[in-house]
């Protein structure tokens, strides 16, 4: 009888188990789409600031930077992407269903101080998303491993390096910082070359 007893509570169990997975895996699926979204969607607003300070304001090493950082971000979703696709979560669509948009700031955005600000207030917005799908999937650690090596180290570099950007013309004289930024630009401009073809061509 004792047996009886044993066997059903490890099936109640088992089917407990299988349902709490289940609700962890469709909301760490969630989370993920979501991001996946948001890193799309970031890509995007770098290539706006990409055109804007290429045209606009002619600073094609700063247009080169945001091209580039707008390609790691392009990458990251794609890998996202297939990592989701290869842990099969459950989705209810993989975009959200508000889609990609351009953040509001950057249509009024001509300045390139203003710029990076954008820049990386939207990295930090980005960066905390990926540190709430870690939080969610605290019983899942082949996702927490995914998303520290892949994105957290990532947005971490990529906030290191706007920052540093920053802090140089803030730093400057106000009489040289016209100074500063152009020779930043020039610096940006040899590291990442001209990419304002890929952008216009």
């Amino acid at each position: 009888m004792q047996v009886f007893y044993i066997l059903g509570f490890i099936i109640s169990l088992s089917t407990c188990i299988q349902a709490t997975s289940s609700a962890l895996d469709a909301k760490v699926g969630k989370c993920l789409s979501d991001l996946t979204t948001k890193e799309i969607t970031i890509s995007h607003n770098y290539l706006q600031l990409s055109s804007k300070f290429g045209t606009t304001n002619a600073y094609p090493g700063f247009s080169s930077l945001f091209t580039k950082l707008s390609d790691k971000d392009s990458h990251k979703s794609h890998e996202l992407v297939k990592f989701i696709a290869l842990r099969k979560f459950k989705l209810e669509r993989l975009i959200s269903k508000d889609g990609i948009k351009i953040h509001n700031g950057l249509t009024s955005t001509f300045d390139i101080r203003e710029g990076l600000k954008q820049a990386r207030d939207q990295n930090k917005e980005l960066w905390k998303e990926v540190t709430g799908c870690h939080d969610a999937a605290d019983k899942d650690a082949n996702v927490q491993d995914y998303l520290e090596s892949h994105l957290l180290d990532h947005h971490i570099e990529i906030d290191k390096l706007l920052a540093d950007l920053e802090h140089r013309i803030d730093d400057a004289q106000t009489s040289d910082k016209k100074l500063i930024t152009f020779m930043i630009d020039e610096e940006l401009l040899e590291t990442y070359g001209d990419r304002r073809k890929d952008i216009f061509s």
